[in-house]
């Protein structure tokens, strides 16, 4: 039973210190940039960018451009938010490639994403 004991709890120590030297590698990480970004789509064909600023203090500039550079949509976030999220409305924009892009505190993140036409095919029936 001792052994039992003794086996469980340096399991335990080295769990422990394992997830403790991961914790700190991801606080390092985090340090090492400005912010963190979480852009997906819904269900309903929208775009949802979350931000999360490690400084408060800077202003967020957060650009939808076209394959051609053209800024389709521009948003500058208060520099009081240190968190805080858009869904984007893609329904009226054309066809083609786009790209988000955040900005702050020098830092840009980005992601692409591509809209397409959806095709549907004419079907005859003869009864």
């Amino acid at each position: 039973m001792k052994n039992s004991i003794k086996t469980f709890i340096c399991a335990f120590a080295l769990v422990t210190s394992a997830a403790f030297t991961a914790s700190a590698a991801d606080k390092e990480t985090k340090k090492s940039t400005g912010f963190g970004t979480g852009i997906y789509t819904t269900k309903a064909g929208k775009i949802n960018v979350l931000v999360d600023k490690a400084n408060a203090e800077a202003k967020t500039t957060l650009l939808l451009k076209n394959d051609k550079g053209d800024v389709v949509y521009r948003e500058v976030i208060d520099k009081n938010l240190q968190k805080f999220g858009r869904t984007l409305n893609v329904n009226d924009l054309e066809a083609g490639n786009y790209e988000i892009n955040v900005i702050s505190n020098g830092e840009k993140q980005s992601k692409s994403f591509k809209l397409t036409e959806q095709t549907t095919e004419r079907v005859l029936n003869i009864h």
